[in-house]
């Protein structure tokens, strides 16, 4: 991924794609800083826009969240609020862990791996010597130093050891985040696939069970009529299962949602889940092969949708990269083929009538630069994969664009086509200055 810290104007590069101006249609607005109650409630239709606003818990959760801590913990309050912080802090402050591969790899950039180079022709003894002796004889570590460089490495990741206390630290830090952010990607999937509507789910790692709720409440109850919720800590899933009951105050088997099943060890991958997701644990998971083989495992249970959270650290940031990366090139290619389709006649008369469409791969909000009263600064994630600081004047911008740039927030999906070179003929040279 490229950063270009060139700004750059919007206003020249990009104009309003046909989806937004058919939400707004040709008049928004005299001010397009304006809210108007019409204009907001039109642009929270469009599939770009995501944001939500902030989401508190289901009252049902809430309830047997308290309950449970009121029932099991032996500490105060204030004790547990201190000691959650603490593992909220060291959770965000955790770093992914190496493999084997990996810390050769570190050491190597470390310069404690010795390499090979070029041998002065005048040391003729240490020419001769490296002539009969593999290179790899003379680069191999000690197994010493190879044992002081994986301690150092687990060290700097421990797993955590999901016991009852811990439950309940890990409950009172992480719940509501955890609900909050899966919410939201779900939110993204069921408004940019309307028609999508799981049956039944799988959750890696399902921990608290939020996943369940979050899906619960982004699809309508009773949609989903499976849920089969991997952990594999017993104290955790005794927690899931207190909250996931129906009734709180008399112990029943009976769950608040149709088809909760639990499972401490992984079932067998025959069958298949049109919804799968693993949310904050690729980072529970002691090495890349690890990672691997079990991203491996939830693709080959998917249908539908495979979804991968973690928080937003940089640790978190490279394991949902090292996945991505790695889901794509082991991906099954297709098979190659050679065909002809011949139409008697103009084919297009079997076309619907449509407007330009939109490209298949939209820019995205990645945060906030500056604001003045007339000039948005932000900075956009191309569909290369590369991102740039773009600024967008109040004059000069499109008024439907404006207007959704002044109510986005990041992560939003900008809703812009790229000016073509005819558009673009006569305007000068959109960067304007360099940091």
């Amino acid at each position: 991924m490229s950063y270009s810290s060139k700004l750059v104007k919007g206003a020249l590069r990009y104009r309003t794609a046909k989806t937004l101006e058919t939400v707004f249609g040709t008049n928004i607005s005299a001010d397009p800083d304006g809210s108007s109650s019409s204009a907001t409630s039109r642009l929270k239709l469009h599939p770009c826009f995501l944001s939500l606003p902030a989401l508190a818990l289901p009252a049902q959760l809430d309830r047997a969240a308290i309950n449970y801590l009121r029932e099991h913990s032996l500490s105060s309050p204030r004790a547990i609020e201190n000691r959650a912080e603490l593992m909220n802090n060291y959770l965000w402050s955790r770093q992914l862990s190496f493999d084997t591969q990996a810390i050769h790899r570190k050491l190597s950039s470390d310069g404690s791996v010795p390499e090979i180079g070029d041998v002065d022709a005048c040391d003729s003894e240490l020419a001769q010597a490296v002539e009969c002796h593999p290179e790899e004889q003379l680069t191999q570590l000690r197994k010493g130093a190879l044992r002081k460089v994986k301690q150092e490495a687990l060290d700097e990741w421990k797993s955590l050891t999901y016991s009852g206390h811990n439950c309940e630290l890990y409950l009172t830090a992480r719940l509501a985040p955890n609900f909050a952010s899966v919410c939201r990607v779900l939110y993204e999937i069921r408004k940019r696939c309307p028609k999508f509507i799981p049956r039944n789910l799988f959750d890696f790692g399902s921990g608290l069970g939020t996943v369940t709720w979050a899906v619960n409440t982004v699809w309508p109850v009773g949609c989903v009529k499976e849920h089969l919720m991997f952990e594999p800590s017993a104290d955790m899933t005794r927690l899931s299962e207190f909250m996931l009951r129906k009734n709180l105050v008399v112990k029943s088997p009976e769950t608040i949602f149709p088809g909760v099943y639990h499972r401490r060890f992984m079932p067998s991958s025959s069958q298949h889940y049109d919804l799968v997701v693993s949310a904050h644990s690729l980072m529970e998971l002691p090495g890349t092969k690890s990672r691997h083989r079990v991203l491996s495992n939830l693709w080959n249970r998917t249908t539908d949708f495979l979804v991968l959270v973690e928080q937003g650290t940089k640790a978190g940031f490279a394991a949902i990269l090292e996945a991505r990366d790695w889901l794509e090139k082991n991906e099954p290619s297709t098979e190659l083929l050679s065909y002809l389709v011949v139409s008697r006649g103009d084919w297009r008369r079997h076309q619907s009538p449509v407007i330009e469409e939109d490209p298949q791969f939209l820019p995205r909000l990645v945060s906030y630069g500056s604001t003045s009263e007339k000039v948005l600064i932000h900075d956009i994630c191309l569909p290369d994969g590369s991102v740039e600081r773009t600024s967008f004047s109040k004059k000069s911008t499109d008024k439907p664009l404006y207007y959704y740039l002044r109510h986005a927030k990041a992560g939003d999906i900008l809703p812009c086509v790229q000016r073509t070179d005819f558009e673009m003929d006569g305007i000068p040279d959109p960067v304007v200055n360099e940091d």
